[in-house]
């Protein structure tokens, strides 16, 4: 799972190492990104990386009753109903720098926060679509894959998002020849890379949002 990331790279250093080429945000540092709320997102239309504001939680084109959802298996997103059109055709990425994820410690849920121990930006592997209100409002959502966690990540929470480096994450924006190929980018990112450390419980509130969300623990 992954209900919480930070996103704290500089607007330079995103566009170099996502190989952006337009952009209509300007990014500020966040250190408490929650869902509902719109995010940065990177997409490929025509042949171009972009990155573009979306809702995170996806609302598939055809829902009535719009539940949005923040997380897809990625073992399932391929045939469910919610995001099969989206792999086929609209995939992205979500530049972070890090992500939350919680376990129980003392009875408590205790939060902590996961990065590259070489502190380059993070891209969460993504899906996004379409969906028109009752006001007929087209707004674009996203939702963030997730598969089994690594060995270094099970202590603390079962599944991890899909994390992929900047060549990878090309070639899963790249307009889809085989879906099979896709489906290989999906799969837990190498343990040796990554560190967490114990933050403040004080991430739990929404409002919350500055650097000492990431300040390390004793």
């Amino acid at each position: 799972m992954c209900g919480r990331f930070a996103m704290t790279d500089s607007e330079e250093i995103v566009l170099n190492y996502f190989q952006i080429e337009y952009s209509e945000v300007l990014l500020k540092p966040r250190f408490n990104i929650c869902p509902s709320q719109d995010i940065p997102v990177i997409l490929n239309q025509d042949g171009t990386n972009s990155l573009e504001t979306l809702n995170w939680g996806l609302i598939p084109y055809w829902a009535k009753n719009p539940k949005p959802m923040i997380n897809a298996r990625a073992e399932t997103a391929p045939e469910k109903s919610a995001f099969r059109k989206a792999f086929r055709k609209r995939r992205c990425l979500i530049p972070a720098s890090g992500f939350f994820e919680w376990t129980i410690e003392n009875g408590k849920k205790q939060p902590y926060y996961i990065s590259f121990k070489n502190k380059r930006p993070i891209a969460f592997a993504g899906l996004w679509d379409e969906w028109s209100n009752p006001e007929s409002k087209i707004i674009k959502t996203c939702v963030i894959l997730t598969v089994e966690a690594n060995s270094y990540l099970k202590s603390i929470h079962h599944r991890m998002p899909v994390i992929l480096t900047p060549e990878k994450g090309m070639s899963w924006l790249a307009k889809a020849k085989n879906e099979d190929k896709l489906k290989t980018l999906l799969i837990p990112y190498d343990s040796e890379n990554m560190t967490a450390w114990r933050v403040t419980r004080k991430v739990n509130v929404p409002a919350y949002d500055n650097p000492n969300c990431l300040k390390k623990l004793d």
